[in-house]
């Protein structure tokens, strides 16, 4: 039977959107009804680069390309999936869908009053007499700042407001024992509320030093009692996922940078669930994280569209008994392979995270063309957001047009999101781990569809470099830019106005020179030549750890990829009679997660030149950090490169003599280099 679906359609720039949504996220579960909505916005399509989410432009935070990414596809999918009730304002992108597939709209209109009339009306259900009303104009400083507010609205089970509204619209809805609570109200509306009479409450005010950390946290500390997560992130994040906040007890936090709050509140932060949802301010929010025994799944606006996705019933056809793993080479056959010093080529494609199951499209045809044979890294929640067409593609033989038997899944990092594993404790991780697994087997329902194979994104503690080792100022390479002066920058602080007076005027002329000069390196297109360092570009992996192998056995996986010796000659770090883990041999040191992949099909030929030259058989294996190259805005700069690379490994390199197959093909390969002395 179809769940029954409440979508709410609206454009970004609303400014009563959080209210709205906020009233309409309890009124759907008191009525037993899924939850989700929908913002039209601007979309590039890139990989958000973190940092003051201030300092960005709009289409910078919004996630996927319509096309690209698929929304209407995807819109079509949930009105198939569910009995979908529709409350928009008329101008929606999804307007003349609406009334082409006769979908029911409960209410079209542009006035509150009239908008929330309707909706309970539908539902039978009396307007709620409690009125929450929320802030709506703030400061650049704290711009979005209403996005936080929802659990207000939301646990007080009151119809929310903007301070924006209205005068005529708050009115209608305002009754005999109604009451107005103001969180954060313009200090002029809560003025006027109070000279016409109206029965006021106020939950909280702004004060002087206040900013994301101290309000959000006041927010946290307010409904403690009903926290059972968080999600972690910018107001553009927040608001796209508040129907999962709502509906998980996931409280928004945030602070710039994000660190500030969790160094703040460890405890708070690591008593409330095994994983965090949000995006990171910087790659050192997963360390301080995974300090904290948490692990982070990221996630974008629409990526994807609508994240009721999740609750659709989609079951796989599971019904062959070999699954992924039917030999694609004998042990015979790798024997062979062994004593003619042959080495076997793959690529583990990184895309477990909810915002890179939009990955799946542009991946999926990549392996259909190429015919590559190669392992896609994947998370629980890969499969509980994307169980249809692109993913499962995965079971469907390539002549019939799917990947059937190229691609074999891999567990990512913690299973349920990604974390430094190597800085959690060995419980937690073991418990996240059984956790993703579990969850993936309710999807696939059978053990040969699921992952053997673990993707670590850093299971090894990283060592400082000594000074001879670090990288150097000027730096060469075999693609473009063939050279990069690289330099430490300070973080971009936000300015909420730039055009104020500085008394300091030396500051003032260093930044109108870097403004300057930046503005010219642009115009003149010179930018690509001076890179800034990464933020782990002065370390490296260190040796593995018998604790986190002792995790991935006791988790029933059979083999792992250790950051450990990377880049160096294949090698068996840790073998036993159920479990072997294995180094990357090709791929650059990236300075920040996931630490470790291919940046140009130059880093391979590099390697296979290497490995060819010893006469020993071996692998070359790395990594592609997917959503760098295949999200919607990536993908029509770096397509071409990306099949480059693909193609390279699915047609034996350069000499033609590589022998490419799955993970696990090569797993089975290093215990017989190994157990035979090769």
């Amino acid at each position: 039977m179809k769940k029954n679906l409440l979508l709410y359609l609206s454009k970004s720039n609303y400014s009563g959107n959080i209210a709205v949504a906020s009233t309409l996220a309890w009124l759907s579960k008191s009525q037993h009804y899924l939850f989700d909505n929908y913002y039209d916005s601007y979309h590039k399509g890139i990989h958000f680069p973190g940092g003051d989410s201030r300092n960005l432009e709009a289409g910078q935070l919004t996630g996927g390309t319509v096309l690209g990414d698929r929304h209407f596809e995807q819109f079509y999918f949930i009105l198939l999936n569910f009995n979908v009730s529709v409350i928009t304002f008329a101008d929606t992108i999804f307007f003349t869908c609406l009334k082409n597939f006769n979908t029911p709209i409960v209410s079209v209109s542009d006035r509150l009053n009239t908008l929330y009339e309707n909706i309970f009306a539908y539902f039978d259900v009396p307007l709620p007499s409690d009125i929450v009303m929320v802030g709506s104009n703030f400061e650049k400083t704290l711009a979005g700042l209403e996005t936080y507010l929802y659990p207000e609205i939301y646990y007080r089970q009151a119809i929310g407001v903007p301070d924006s509204v209205n005068e005529e619209e708050l009115a209608t809805l305002y009754r005999k024992g109604s009451k107005i609570f103001c969180v954060y109200v313009d200090t002029k509306v809560f003025t006027n509320l109070l000279k016409q009479g109206y029965n006021v409450e106020v939950i909280d005010h702004l004060r002087k030093d206040d900013d994301y950390l101290n309000v959000t946290k006041r927010i946290a500390l307010r409904w403690q009692k009903k926290i059972k997560g968080w999600i972690m992130g910018d107001p553009t994040l927040v608001a796209h996922w508040l129907p999962k906040a709502c509906e998980e007890d996931l409280i928004a936090i945030y602070s710039v940078p994000q660190e500030k709050f969790l160094s703040q509140f460890p405890n708070l932060i690591s008593s409330k669930g095994n994983v965090i949802y949000g995006r990171q301010y910087s790659d050192n929010d997963f360390f301080e994280l995974s300090k904290l025994n948490q692990c982070l799944q990221v996630i974008d606006p629409c990526r994807p569209p609508f994240q009721s996705v999740k609750h659709a019933e989609y079951p796989w056809r599971t019904d062959r008994e070999e699954g992924f793993y039917g030999f694609e080479y004998s042990d015979e056959e790798l024997r062979r392979f062994a004593r003619e010093g042959r080495i076997l080529v793959s690529l583990m494609f990184w895309s477990g995270m909810i915002r890179e199951v939009v990955n799946f499209y542009n991946l999926m045809e990549l392996f259909s063309i190429t015919k590559l044979r190669c392992g896609l890294v994947l998370t629980a929640q890969s499969y509980e957001y994307m169980m249809h067409s692109p993913l499962e593609l995965l079971t469907i033989p390539l002549d019939q047009g799917g990947v059937y038997p190229l691609v074999e899944p891999i567990l990512g990092s913690c299973g349920i999101g990604v974390g430094i594993e190597s800085y959690m404790t060995q419980e937690r991780l073991h418990e996240d781990m059984k956790d993703g697994l579990c969850r993936i087997l309710n999807k696939v329902k059978r053990e040969s569809y699921m992952p053997r194979g673990w993707w670590p994104t850093m299971d090894t503690h990283l060592e400082k470099l000594g000074w001879w080792k670090r990288p150097k100022s000027l730096q060469f390479q075999k693609y473009s830019p063939y050279f990069q002066m690289r330099f430490h920058q300070k973080e971009t602080k936000f300015d909420d106005n730039p055009n104020s007076y500085d008394r300091h005027l030396t500051s003032s002329i260093k930044r109108n020179s870097v403004e300057t000069i930046t503005k010219w390196l642009r115009t003149l297109g010179l930018t690509k030549y001076f890179v800034s360092y990464r933020p782990y570009d002065f370390y490296q992996p260190g040796s593995i750890k018998d604790t986190i192998i002792d995790v991935a056995k006791s988790a029933g996986l059979k083999y792992m990829f250790t950051k450990a010796d990377f880049n160096s000659y294949p090698k068996a770090n840790y073998l036993d009679e159920d479990f072997v883990a294995l180094n990357y041999t090709a791929g650059q040191w990236d300075g920040w997660t996931p630490f470790e992949t291919i940046n140009d099909v130059s880093d391979l030929r590099k390697s296979e030149k290497i490995l060819r030259r010893r006469n020993k058989p071996g692998w070359l294996v790395s990594s592609i950090d997917s959503c760098l190259w295949t999200f919607s805005g990536e993908f029509w700069t770096k397509g071409s490169k990306l099949h480059e690379i693909a193609q390279f490994c699915a047609q034996g390199g350069k000499s033609r003599q590589l022998i490419n197959a799955k993970p696990f093909t090569i797993s089975r390969y290093a215990r017989i280099i190994a157990d035979e002395d090769f």
